[in-house]
């Protein structure tokens, strides 16, 4: 396979500013970090395509502690490399209180994570970004079982409240 085909991780540090975009969300509608900026923390989710059962739930998860997060003044938007049209049934079917994004392409996943735009499938990923848009951190993994629970996302979010108080 060659390198066009697929990217490898892609090196991002802490306290950089995290790659921008605009996605079209479920709805229809533009999402961006930016619509965060200085107001929330945020959490982008990559999660494969295909709506698995093993997605279903993690998507499951983070709707269960929504409230947690938006406690913590952080946003959420989960990205996929399905279609609008496959992440609205998602959405609607478990009723996520998030958005969960397209990107067909993988444009904005190759800036995030491993993607290989053959098969369209990522590397699950998880970045986790302060109201400013600096990278605080970013898990990686082979697979969904691979990513941090998510206490450990809200620990974090603790943590980064008592560091970057408005």
């Amino acid at each position: 396979m060659s390198n066009t085909e697929q990217s490898h991780a892609p090196v991002l540090e802490a306290g950089q500013i995290i790659p921008a975009f605009t996605l079209p969300g479920a709805d229809g509608m533009p999402h961006s970090p930016w619509d965060y900026k200085q107001r929330d923390h945020l959490v982008l989710l990559f999660v494969p395509g295909g709506a698995s059962s093993e997605v279903h739930s993690l998507l499951r998860t983070y709707a269960q502690h929504y409230a947690e997060f938006r406690e913590e003044q952080c946003a959420l938007l989960a990205i996929t490399p399905d279609p609008v049209f496959k992440n609205l049934q998602t959405q609607e079917e478990l009723r996520l209180p998030f958005a969960l994004l397209s990107d067909a392409q993988g444009k904005v996943v190759a800036r995030y994570t491993q993607w290989d735009a053959n098969t369209h499938e990522l590397a699950p990923c998880i970045v986790l970004a302060d109201r400013y848009s600096a990278l605080y951190q970013r898990w990686l993994a082979p697979t969904i079982a691979g990513l941090p629970p998510v206490q450990e996302l809200l620990d974090s979010l603790q943590y980064l409240n008592k560091l970057c108080t408005p």
